[in-house]
């Protein structure tokens, strides 16, 4: 009993449900219009979900894909997750009856049928040879990563989903869970599901010798993988990417939120963490409210903002509140206001829509429900500050700027509004050729474009705004490991190479990048070791139909959407011998692009030797078609550039990257 008050008081007082002075005012105008709003899309999402919810079951049958992970973890995942959202809406502020006053009766049947049908589903699952039964955890499956996850949801809202369970049946869940006890894991952000298991066994009673053992050991690989600024290497994976959000600064603070008090200075190393990535992940969003798709579990979606909310309620943040909501905010409406939904109104698998394809094997019909961790801002009462806070604009909306980021090597710059991604340092392991090089490959990342996928071997490289090789034998390969050399907030520079370790295939590049509004400048020196041809291509147009306005001279690519609402751009400055498309325009190829069904990207080509040389172009995308004129070289001498263009005026770089190029 002392273990279950000790849980009870580590819960703060924003999971309690709302203070009796909004409740008992008899008016929804107590609890402000934003939170509602919020309380309200939870519930959107539910009730779908709801309608899944069958007697005697310990999964909902979502359409959709199978994991590589199997039938039981599919099963499970299809439980946690949606718990997950349903943990943030049961402990959110009871809907008012704006006639009574009084709590809305239709609302909370709704929030008692899912919590009785998640306490249901989470003893039929646990019970050991159950015809429920998800089974037990083993070494390196996905089944303790639901299993952290369902932890997290028994405590956001306990009083719904573990309190009315009686002490057998508490102590059946918990010898589930203690089957991860043992378990090897994979040696990245998935440590944390570990840690939160054993922590929630000790919070309730159910701890055994060497438990806090194994949550410090696995804290120390954890923090082995900090390198800086609050950002961490996703272990074997070797990239930085959405996972420091939704993984490291969201684990980690929930952990010193729910356990801290078990060691203070590693809560506050985690909270001092949280609030140097915070500063910096701010600027990941465009001015509608979009994030650019960038590396794995694009899926996920708004699970991009989960670590704000958490920031916000462990005061581990020093941006203005009102801003904070605002980002959050245009994050969740941006993806509900597109079709991301299937056929039962579920969310679906994709970015923008429904698109299957695009997702990684350990992917199931109801893996996008990890994007509940967005709702994290629910768990600020009505009352706090953060929902009455007047807005501020994005950093997006504040006009163009560039953020170096260089633990992770990237740099985030936004123009006009939109945001984009230059990686430079995130690297295409081993590990991450298996789920799609292309979501980390590219040369820039840009909202409002996305990119495209190669198919049908995800281990191919898609050309869209990236530099890749093709052999003699047709063979295309594109970046692995990355280092960044420069990274200031005018250009960046990194060193790579094309080919892989079978025949010893190998192209060295070292690149570097330049921006202006809308377009980046890219200069690729590399060294050849075997024949072969290089393509560069431009940003991959996104259409919701196959008819694109293309325009070719010798020199500049471009193409602009039916409605020429947006265009690309491509124009070739030095070192390349022809021109070219990739485009989906009907339906005889299969789909790539991961924003709509069809594109269109420029290309140019350069034939190697097994000898050194550099190419050198401007990509564009955006929608202001003065803006997409092409630029003219006054000066092309070698280190030394200037380019003038009829809307952005002169632009003049020196750099020991820059080779001689002739007038246009």
């Amino acid at each position: 009993m002392a273990a279950l008050t000790g849980a009870a008081a580590a819960l703060p007082s924003a999971f309690s449900q709302v203070g009796t002075t909004a409740l008992n005012s008899g008016s929804n105008d107590a609890v402000p219009a934003t939170y509602r709003h919020w309380r309200e899309q939870a519930r959107r999402l539910l009730e779908p979900l709801a309608k899944l919810m069958t007697p005697e079951r310990a999964s909902l049958d979502i359409h959709g894909p199978a994991s590589a992970n199997g039938t039981n973890s599919d099963r499970l995942e299809s439980v946690a997750r949606p718990m997950l959202l349903a943990a943030h809406y049961l402990q959110s502020a009871p809907e008012i009856d704006g006639k009574s006053g009084k709590p809305d009766d239709g609302a909370l049947a709704f929030r008692e049928k899912i919590s009785a049908w998640f306490r249901q589903a989470l003893l039929l699952g646990t019970q050991e040879d159950g015809p429920q039964s998800w089974g037990p955890d083993a070494n390196y499956h996905q089944i303790h990563v639901e299993m952290g996850l369902l932890c997290l949801a028994l405590q956001i809202a306990m009083e719904h989903l573990w309190t009315p369970f009686s002490a057998t049946e508490k102590t059946q869940v918990a010898r589930w869970l203690g089957s991860a006890r043992h378990s090897g894991y994979v040696d990245n952000n998935h440590y944390f599901m570990g840690i939160h298991v054993l922590e929630f066994l000790r919070r309730t009673g159910h701890a055994q010798t060497g438990d806090a053992a194994v949550v410090d050991e696995y804290f120390d690989r954890l923090e082995k993988l900090h390198r800086g600024g609050g950002w961490f290497q996703d272990g074997i994976n070797q990239a930085y990417d959405y996972y420091n959000a939704y993984a490291f600064n969201f684990y980690g603070l929930w952990w010193a939120h729910l356990h801290g008090d078990t060691n203070p200075a590693r809560a506050k190393r985690w909270r001092d963490w949280s609030r140097q990535f915070v500063a910096d992940y701010e600027h990941f969003f465009a001015a509608s409210g979009e994030h650019p798709a960038f590396g794995r579990s694009i899926t996920y979606r708004f699970n991009s903002i989960a670590p704000f909310g958490l920031a916000v309620l462990e005061n581990t943040t020093d941006l203005p509140l009102g801003r904070v909501r605002r980002l959050c905010t245009r994050n969740l409406d941006f993806f509900l206001r597109h079709p991301i939904f299937q056929d039962q109104g579920c969310l679906a698998v994709g970015w923008l829509d429904r698109f299957e394809a695009s997702a990684e094997g350990y992917t199931g019909a109801a893996s996008p429900y990890w994007a509940a961790k967005g709702f994290s801002p629910l768990l600020l009462p009505p009352q706090h500050a953060f929902w009455s806070a007047e807005e501020e604009p994005l950093q997006s909306e504040r006009g163009d700027h560039a953020r170096v980021i260089k633990p992770a090597g990237l740099l985030l710059r936004s123009a006009q509004g939109e945001v984009e991604i230059l990686n430079a340092g995130s690297q295409i392991s081993h590990t991450n050729l298996r789920y799609g090089a292309w979501k980390w490959s590219k040369i820039a990342y840009r909202t409002g474009t996305a990119f495209t996928c190669a198919f049908p071997a995800q281990t191919n490289w898609s050309p869209d705004s990236a530099l890749t090789w093709r052999t003699p034998d047709d063979r295309i390969f594109g970046r692995h490991s990355t280092v960044a050399t420069e990274l200031t907030d005018s250009h960046i520079s990194y060193r790579w190479a094309l080919g892989y370790a079978p025949h010893q295939t190998n192209v060295g590049v070292d690149t570097t990048l330049w921006w202006r509004a809308g377009w980046i400048l890219q200069v690729h020196a590399f060294d050849a070791r075997q024949p072969g041809e290089l393509r560069l291509g431009g940003f991959a147009l996104p259409g919701t139909n196959g008819t694109f306005a293309r325009n070719e001279t010798r020199s500049v690519l471009s193409v602009w959407n039916r409605n020429h609402r947006h265009g690309s751009v491509l124009q070739a400055l030095h070192g390349f011998d022809r021109a070219g498309w990739d485009e989906r325009v009907d339906e005889t190829k299969p789909r790539a692009h991961l924003a709509a069904p069809f594109h269109a990207t420029p290309l140019f080509f350069r034939e190697t030797t097994k000898a050194a040389g550099i190419v050198a172009a401007l990509a564009w995308t955006g929608s202001d078609p003065q803006e997409a004129e092409p630029w003219q070289v006054v000066s092309g001498a070698a280190q030394s550039w200037t380019l003038r263009h009829s809307l952005l005026g002169e632009w003049s770089i020196a750099h020991r990257s820059l080779p001689e190029i002739s007038f246009r």
